[in-house]
C-alpha cells in the first residue's frame, strides 16, 4: 500500500478532513442519541420518516431534541456517502481504506432503519440495543480511516519496529471486546429498567450481591466496569511501556487508562446526583471517546506491525 505522499494533494487532505468531520458527525450522533434517551424524548417525534407528519416540527422540547438527532443523523449520512465516494474514485488502491469506507457505509444505513423502527415499535430496548452497537461499530470505522489518512504524515519521520509487549494481539482483542461489551452492558442495563436500580455506590442496598433481578443487572455492569478499569490500566500501561515509542500509542494508551478511571468516577457522580440526564450523557459520551482511543490505539499497532513485516 502506497500513501508516501506528495506535498499534500488535494485529494489526500479532503479525505483527511472529510474523515474527522465524519468522525466528530459519527459522535456527536451517539452523544445526542444518548440525550434522546436520558430525556426520554425518544417519542418526540412519534413518526418516520417525518416528525408529526411535518418537515417542520413543533418547536416543543422533545421534539426539537429528537428532531435534532434525525438531522445529524441525515448529516452523518451526507458525510459518509461522500467519504465513501472519494474513497472509491481517489484512493482504490488503499484497500483497507476502501474496505473501511465501504463498512461504514453500510453501517450507516443500517443505523438509520434501526433509528426508524426504534420509533415504529415505541422505543423497544433491543432494537435499540442493536442501534447503538451499530452506531458504535461505525465510529469504530471512521476512527481508523482518520488513521489511515493521517498515518502518512505522523510516521514519516519514525521507523517501523517489532512490536515488544508480550501477548499483543490477545491485549488488543481483549480491550477492544471489553470496552465494547461496556457500553452494550450499559445500554442493556437501561433498557431493562435496571438504570436507576441502585441509588447508592460503591455497594448496592449496602450489598455486594443484591438480590432482585434489577439489581443485579445493575451491579452486573458496575462489575464490568470494574473488569474494565482494571484491564485498562494493566493493557495501557503495558503498551506504554512496551511499545510507547511507537506513533500514536502512548497518546492513546494514555487516553483509555485516564479516561477508564474518569469514567467510573462520573458513574458514581451519577449515582449520588440521582441520575440526572446530563450526567448520563456525559457518561455514554466519555465511553464512546474511550472507544475511539482503543480503536485508535489498534491502528497505531497494527499499521506499525504491517509495515515492519513489509521491510523486514
Amino acid at each position: 500500500m502506497n500513501r508516501t505522499a506528495t506535498p499534500e494533494s488535494n485529494p489526500r487532505n479532503t479525505l483527511k478532513w472529510l474523515s474527522v468531520i465524519t468522525l466528530i458527525s459519527a459522535f456527536s450522533q451517539v452523544t445526542l442519541g444518548g440525550y434522546v434517551r436520558s430525556s426520554e424524548s425518544g417519542l418526540g417525534c412519534p413518526d418516520w420518516p417525518l416528525c408529526h407528519g411535518q418537515i417542520i416540527p413543533p418547536f416543543e422540547f422533545h421534539t426539537l431534541v429528537e428532531y435534532s438527532h434525525r438531522l445529524n443523523a441525515s448529516l452523518l449520512m451526507v458525510f459518509v456517502g461522500a467519504l465513501f465516494l472519494l474513497c472509491w474514485f481517489r484512493f482504490r488502491e488503499e484497500k483497507m481504506v476502501i474496505r473501511l469506507a465501504g463498512a461504514a457505509l453500510g453501517l450507516v444505513l443500517c443505523v438509520a432503519v434501526l433509528g426508524g423502527i426504534t420509533v415504529l415499535t415505541e422505543l423497544a430496548w433491543w432494537i435499540r440495543l442493536i442501534h447503538l452497537s451499530f452506531a458504535e461499530l461505525l465510529i469504530g470505522a471512521a476512527t481508523a480511516i482518520v488513521w489511515l489518512s493521517f498515518s502518512a504524515d505522523i510516521v514519516s519521520n519514525s521507523t517501523p519496529q517489532q512490536i515488544s509487549t508480550p501477548n499483543w494481539r490477545t491485549k488488543l482483542w481483549v480491550i477492544s471486546v471489553g470496552i465494547f461489551i461496556l457500553i452494550i452492558s450499559g445500554s442493556y442495563m437501561v433498557g431493562a429498567g435496571a438504570g436507576s436500580a441502585c441509588s447508592t455506590w460503591p455497594l448496592c442496598r449496602g450489598e455486594l450481591f443484591p438480590s432482585g433481578t434489577a439489581y443485579a443487572i445493575h451491579m452486573g455492569h458496575r462489575y464490568i466496569a470494574g473488569l474494565i478499569l482494571i484491564a485498562a490500566g494493566y493493557i495501557g500501561l503495558s503498551f506504554i511501556k512496551g511499545d510507547g515509542n511507537i506513533p500514536g500509542v502512548k497518546q492513546a494508551s494514555m487516553i483509555l487508562v485516564h479516561s477508564t478511571l474518569l469514567q467510573v468516577v462520573i458513574g458514581a457522580i451519577l449515582v449520588w446526583a440521582g441520575f440526572d440526564p446530563a450526567l448520563k450523557t456525559i457518561h455514554l459520551a466519555l465511553a464512546t471517546i474511550i472507544w475511539i482511543a482503543v480503536i485508535y490505539m489498534v491502528a497505531c499497532v497494527l499499521e506499525n506491525n504491517s509495515k515492519f513485516l513489509k521491510g523486514s
